[in-house]
């Protein structure tokens, strides 16, 4: 009797079996909604702060429905999320292509090669958290930037973790392709957990907690 009681409470509304499916359907309709929205290549920065702003809501145990939030963010972070995003992808290709043409540079090719790959990895690290601080707090462009690199080489431990996710994905991904239906969410779910917990040591304080006022409206 007491086995059939917890069987029923297993598969309750809001009980784990209900909770674990509603998560997994939520993982993977906001990876649809990513792509979906990434598929113009310059909207990845605004579909990659909507989409941190719904898991953080997620992480924080917040009410909210996936959709309309999404579609929220992805419009008040428009501009910013797509400027900071340009900027990245131009300051990365131009990595790309000091590292691939190192050699013109000869023996000075060597030190080139050092220092490029240095400002590569600082900029895998604002990037990390470039998007998230987007979701969470109204600041300029320069400064969402600055604040990124603060926190990404001050909180090196959870800088570190995400980037091993971060790998750890791509490899499954790359080694079981169906995870490509979850794989960026997942990232996105799993990096929040952690990047979430150093984004709280910088909110103001408010008595009522948590608001979406903290969202970029610029």
């Amino acid at each position: 009797m007491e086995e059939i009681t917890m069987l029923k409470g297993f598969f309750d509304l809001d009980g784990p079996f209900n909770r674990i499916g509603t998560l997994v359907f939520d993982i993977i309709f906001l990876n649809f909604l990513w792509f979906i929205f990434s598929i113009p290549i310059f909207t990845v920065g605004a579909s990659t702060t909507a989409l941190f702003y719904v898991m953080g809501k997620k992480v924080r145990n917040e009410d909210g429905y996936i959709w309309r939030d999404f579609w929220k963010s992805f419009k008040l972070n428009f501009r910013q999320s797509t400027v900071i995003w340009l900027i990245l992808l131009v300051a990365f290709l131009i990595a790309r292509f000091n590292l691939s043409n190192s050699y013109l540079f000869g023996n000075m090719g060597k030190v080139l090669v050092v220092f490029q790959y240095a400002v590569l990895l600082q900029l895998i690290f604002i990037t990390i958290y470039v998007f998230p601080l987007l979701s969470r707090f109204y600041m300029s462009i320069a400064g969402v930037i600055k604040m990124a690199f603060f926190m990404a080489n001050r909180h090196l431990l959870t800088t570190i973790v995400c980037i091993v996710l971060l790998v750890a994905i791509f490899l499954l991904t790359w080694t079981v392709p169906v995870f490509m239906f979850v794989a960026v969410s997942l990232y996105a779910l799993s990096s929040a957990y952690f990047i979430e917990k150093v984004l709280h040591k910088y909110m103001p304080q408010k008595e009522d907690g948590p608001s979406d006022e903290t969202v970029s409206e610029e």
